[in-house]
C-alpha cells in the first residue's frame, strides 16, 4: 500500500513538473486561456491587435483619422485602454486621459437615470401627463389633447417633429434658462402620442426639464449631486458652457474637430456650440470619466439607486421590433443586436461623437470618444471587434425566408410642417436600398446593408400606413412619394426654365428684336417671382445648414413672407394668361405655358408649407 502510494504522488508531482513546463507553449498556441474572452469571441489581445492594424491602415494615408479614445472593461476591471492620434495636429497634442470629448447625446441617458431615480423615490410617475409637472400653458403648439407621459419622452414617441428654431448658440452670454430655452424652440406636433418613433432632443431635455420642476433644482446641479459625485467622476462637465467644472472647461477648448477628406484633416476648430436645452447633448468629459459611467450602470449593486432592482427595472423593454419580444428601447436607453444583445447610447456633436455600448449579461462595456463629427473606422469597426456580428440564424434558427422591401420610406425624425417641409422628401430612401432583408417572423426583418446586419420591425399605424422600427426612428412608407418628388422637381424646373427665358427675353430686347404682346410684363413678374421662390428655398436651406441647428425666426420670417409675394405674383400672371386666352380664344403657346409654369409654384409652395415660417 505504501509503494502505491509512493507511485501515485510521484506520479502527480511529475504531471505537475511536466505541466509547468509546457504552460508557457500551450498559453502560446491557446492564448484564449489565459487572456479575457470579449463577447465577440475575441481575445483582449487579439482585440488589440486589430485596433493597431485599423491605426497602421489609416495611417498610411498623410491623414487617415484625427483621434479616438477606447475603453473596454467587464464589470469593475478596465480590460483596455488606449488613445490614438491627436487632438490638435497642428500643435501635435496627443490624444490621452487628459483629453476632453464631447458625449453628445449620450448626456440623454443623465436624465433618464435622474428620472428613475425619481420613480423609485415616488417622486416621478412615468404614465403621468407631463402637463401635471410643468407651468400652465407650457406648451402652445401642441395638435392633440392626449397625455404626454414620461415613457413617450423616453420612447421618443410624443409627436414632435424636428424644431426649424436654433437649439444653439455660439455665444456663451446667449444661455438662457431652460424652460425659456424649451418654450422659444417648441415644435410642432405632428403624431398622436404613442404612434410614432421619432428621435427627439426637444423631447429628451423636457424630460430633464420636468427633473427641474420636481426637485427644484437645476438639472445641472441634480446630476452633479446624485450621479458625478458619488461615482467620483471629477473631469465631466454637463452645463451649455461646461463652467460646473473648471478643469474640463479649461481642458475642452484644447480638443479640436475635423473633417477627413481624401487624406487631409480640415481644422473645424474646438466647436464649442453652447447647447441651449442641454440636457440634450452638452456634456463633455474625459474617457475614463464616461468609462466610471457606464461601469456603474452594468454593477449588480446599483450605485445609482437605492434598489438593486431599479436598475433592473430600467434596462427592461418599453419598445419592441414589431410583435416580437426583441426590445428596441428600455426607458430612454437603446438596445442593438450584434454577436449578443448590447445596451447603452451613442452620441454626436458638430464637434466628434461617441459611443457607449455593454452587455449586460457579461458585463462587458465600450466606451470610445473621437474628435471627428463624420466619425471614422475606430468607432464604426469597434463594436463589432467587441460584441460581434449579427447572425439572422439568432433568431430564426435557420428559417428566415427572403423578402423584399418596396415603395420609398421618410423618416419620422424630420420636419413635416413649416418651411423645411421638403428636405423630408429630398432625403427620402427607396424600400431597395435598405440591403438584402430577411424575414424571421413577428414582424421583424434582418437587414443586410453593405455587410453590416441589424434588425427592423414592421409597423402599421393607426390610420393605415405602415412603416419600419428602426433604433430611434421609424420609417413611414409613403406611397404617393414619387408624385410628391415630381411636383417637386417641376417647381425647381420651372424656375430653370424662368432664368433662361428672362435671358431669351433680354437679348432679345437688346437687338430690338422682342414680339410685344399683351400682359408681357404680368409674366415676366412671374417668370422673376418662381426664381426668386426657389432662391428663397434655398437660402433657407443653406440658413439651416450652416446657423445654430435651425433658422432664427427672423430670417424665416423674410423667407416666408417672399414665398407669399411669390404665390400672390405668381396667381396674378397665371390668371392673366387665363384672361388673355379666353378673351382671345386662342389657345396661344406662351400664355399656356406661362399659365402652367406658374400654378405649379403655387402648388409646390402651399404643399410643401415653403410660406409656413413660424413651423406650426
Amino acid at each position: 500500500m505504501r509503494k502505491l502510494f509512493k507511485k501515485i504522488t510521484a506520479a502527480l508531482f511529475a504531471g505537475i513538473t511536466l505541466f509547468a513546463a509546457a504552460a508557457p507553449a500551450m498559453a502560446e498556441e491557446y492564448g484564449a486561456e489565459i487572456s479575457e474572452i470579449l463577447p465577440s469571441g475575441m481575445t483582449v489581445d487579439k482585440f488589440q491587435s486589430e485596433l493597431q492594424a485599423i491605426k497602421r491602415e489609416l495611417t498610411q494615408d498623410d491623414a487617415g483619422y484625427a483621434s479616438a479614445a477606447i475603453g473596454v472593461f467587464k464589470g469593475g476591471e478596465v480590460l483596455y485602454t488606449e488613445y490614438f492620434g491627436e487632438i490638435d495636429i497642428k500643435q501635435h497634442i496627443p490624444s490621452d486621459e487628459n483629453s476632453v470629448y464631447d458625449w453628445g447625446s449620450i448626456t440623454k441617458t443623465l436624465i433618464w437615470v435622474s428620472a428613475m431615480q425619481l420613480w423609485e423615490q415616488g417622486r416621478l410617475d412615468l404614465d403621468r401627463d407631463v402637463r401635471e409637472y410643468l407651468p400652465d400653458g407650457f406648451f402652445r403648439h401642441l395638435s392633440y389633447d392626449d397625455p404626454i407621459t414620461m415613457l413617450n419622452l423616453m420612447n421618443h414617441n410624443a409627436g414632435w417633429q424636428e424644431t426649424t428654431l436654433p437649439m444653439w448658440a455660439t455665444d456663451e452670454n446667449a444661455v438662457i434658462p431652460l424652460g425659456e430655452a424649451l418654450q422659444a424652440i417648441e415644435p410642432a406636433q405632428i403624431h398622436r402620442p404613442g404612434e410614432v418613433a421619432a428621435y427627439s432632443n426637444y423631447g429628451a431635455a423636457l424630460a430633464g426639464y420636468i427633473i427641474e420642476r420636481i426637485t427644484g433644482q437645476d438639472f445641472c446641479d441634480y446630476v452633479h449631486e446624485n450621479i458625478f459625485e458619488p461615482l467620483g467622476m471629477e473631469h465631466t462637465a454637463l452645463n451649455p458652457t461646461h463652467s460646473d467644472n473648471a478643469w474640463a472647461y479649461e481642458r475642452r477648448p484644447k480638443t479640436k474637430s475635423y473633417q477627413i477628406s481624401l487624406g487631409n484633416a480640415v481644422d473645424l476648430g474646438s466647436k464649442l456650440d453652447y447647447v441651449l436645452i442641454y440636457p440634450a447633448g452638452a456634456a463633455v468629459g474625459t474617457l475614463s470619466d464616461l468609462m466610471i459611467y457606464a461601469q456603474a450602470l452594468v454593477n449588480d449593486d446599483a450605485p445609482l439607486f437605492q434598489n438593486k432592482e431599479t436598475q433592473a427595472f430600467m434596462f427592461t423593454g418599453t419598445d419592441f421590433y414589431g410583435e416580437s419580444d426583441v426590445p428596441i428601447c428600455a426607458h430612454g436607453f437603446w438596445y442593438a443586436e450584434y454577436g449578443v444583445r448590447i445596451c447603452g447610447h451613442n452620441g454626436a456633436t458638430t464637434a466628434g461623437q461617441a459611443n457607449m455600448a455593454f452587455d449586460l449579461d457579461s458585463k462587458t462595456g465600450l466606451v470610445i470618444m473621437v474628435n471627428e463629427p463624420n466619425g471614422n473606422r475606430f468607432l464604426n469597426e469597434t463594436p463589432y471587434l467587441v460584441f460581434g456580428d449579427l447572425s439572422s440564424e439568432k433568431y430564426s434558427s435557420g428559417t428566415a425566408q427572403k423578402s423584399a422591401l418596396g415603395g420609398y420610406y421618410l423618416t419620422a425624425r424630420s420636419t413635416y410642417r413649416g418651411l423645411l417641409k421638403f428636405i423630408t422628401y429630398i432625403t427620402a430612401m427607396p424600400g431597395n436600398n435598405f440591403g438584402s432583408v430577411e424575414d424571421i417572423g413577428s414582424d421583424v426583418y434582418v437587414i443586410d446593408y453593405a455587410g453590416t446586419k441589424t434588425l427592423a420591425g414592421s409597423k402599421t399605424y393607426p390610420d393605415g400606413s405602415s412603416g419600419l422600427q428602426l433604433t430611434s426612428s421609424d420609417m413611414i412608407r409613403d406611397d404617393f412619394y414619387l408624385v410628391k418628388l415630381c411636383l417637386f422637381a417641376l417647381y425647381l424646373l420651372t424656375a430653370t426654365a424662368a432664368v433662361y427665358l428672362l435671358l431669351i427675353a433680354g437679348k432679345l430686347k437688346k437687338h430690338k428684336r422682342q414680339e410685344m404682346y399683351k400682359t408681357v410684363s404680368v409674366m415676366t413678374a412671374g417668370q422673376i417671382a418662381r426664381i426668386v421662390s426657389v432662391a428663397a428655398l434655398i437660402s433657407a436651406f443653406v440658413i439651416f445648414q450652416t446657423s445654430a441647428g435651425g433658422i432664427p425666426l427672423a430670417a424665416a420670417a423674410v423667407i416666408g413672407v417672399l414665398q407669399m409675394l411669390c404665390i400672390a405674383v405668381c396667381a396674378v400672371s397665371a390668371v392673366s394668361s387665363v384672361y388673355f386666352i379666353a378673351k382671345s380664344k386662342k389657345l396661344t403657346v406662351r400664355y399656356i405655358l406661362n399659365m402652367i409654369g406658374c400654378i405649379i409654384p403655387i402648388i409646390s409652395i402651399v404643399y410643401f408649407e415653403m410660406y409656413r415660417f413660424w413651423g406650426i
